[in-house]
């Protein structure tokens, strides 16, 4: 999928490298909690094993706290970027989501999911317009997967993020402070599928 600035793939073995190369400089996929060492421990342990994980459904995840939770269903999608050839991964993005019983997807999250997506830019590459564009690309996923909305929250002061957001059709609907992520005020807006 590719609007021109930017393509998302699924992680695979031919952006693997670049990917290694950003834990290896510090990024993380996560903005919550730093899970550069435990990827790394895992890709050097099995680089397929890894990659199949990344959009597996199914077990268990550690949240920033420590604790583990259901890993809901999701899809994880490496962000390439279409003007830089010789190093193109430039970060990543995921959508996540909840399902009944029968396995459709609800709008719903449970507490501990601040949104249903989430985005990450090596920080050398930010303001480039990468994550608004990987936004805008991963939108329409959302929608073949059934949900009506996304919800999509970013800390109250990151005014980047609060800028994606409402380019891509963000609307606010409210300030929050999450106890279980800290004392920070946080913004959530909704952007409508349908």
């Amino acid at each position: 999928m590719s609007d021109g600035i930017v393509s998302l793939h699924a992680p695979g073995r031919d952006v693997l490298p670049a990917y290694v190369g950003a834990l290896e400089a510090g990024w993380s996929p996560n903005t919550m909690r730093d899970v550069a060492p435990e990827q790394l421990a895992a890709i050097a342990a099995d680089p397929e094993g890894f990659l199949a994980g990344l959009n597996g459904r199914g077990g268990k995840i550690r949240l920033h706290d420590g604790s583990e939770v259901d890993r809901l269903p999701g899809i994880i999608r490496w962000i390439i970027a279409a003007d830089r050839p010789e190093r193109p991964f430039v970060g990543s993005i995921n959508l996540r989501w909840q399902e009944d019983e029968a396995g459709n997807p609800v709008p719903g999250l449970p507490s501990h999911v601040l949104g249903h997506v989430g985005y990450t830019i090596l920080p050398n590459h930010a303001g480039n317009g990468y994550a608004s564009a990987a936004l805008a690309a991963v939108l329409p996923e959302a929608r073949t997967i059934g949900l009506p909305f996304v919800k999509i929250t970013c800390d109250a002061d990151n005014t980047a993020s609060r800028r994606i957001i409402e380019k891509n059709g963000g609307r606010f609907i409210e300030s929050f402070v999450a106890p279980f992520y800290g004392p920070e005020e946080r913004l959530m807006y909704w952007i409508d599928l349908q």
